[in-house]
């Protein structure tokens, strides 16, 4: 969970967050769950998928902050701890990842340009 900004206000509604499990090899990634941000630039995501390997999760941020006037979207990409993978549905504030409050006016390292449906 988060809240996306650009800048002091909320980040657009067509800010698209997705919890993704990183595979590698011919097994394909998995998507685990996939929103838009509230109107207020919030968001909530919980996934859950079963595999052989080890589950990868990471967050990725798809937005137009500062870049409406350029063809897709930039790409954000946080990873998630392993920590917060409990094998059920999260029941207590701690188990619970909070990315807080992230402007989407900075540059982010290994950022990209993704066009998004």
């Amino acid at each position: 969970k988060g809240k996306l900004f650009c800048g002091k206000f909320p980040a657009l509604n067509n800010t698209k967050v997705r919890i993704v499990d990183i595979d590698t090899g011919p097994d394909p990634d998995d998507t685990l769950d996939e929103k838009f941000v509230e109107s207020d630039g919030t968001f909530m995501l919980n996934g859950f998928t079963r595999e052989l390997t080890d589950i990868d999760p990471v967050l990725y941020i798809w937005h137009d902050c500062l870049d409406l006037e350029n063809p897709c979207q930039r790409k954000v990409k946080v990873t998630i701890p392993k920590k917060y993978i409990i094998g059920k549905e999260p029941e207590t504030p701690e188990q619970w990842m909070n990315v807080g409050n992230i402007n989407l006016e900075g540059s982010f390292d290994d950022e990209k340009r993704e066009c998004i449906q």
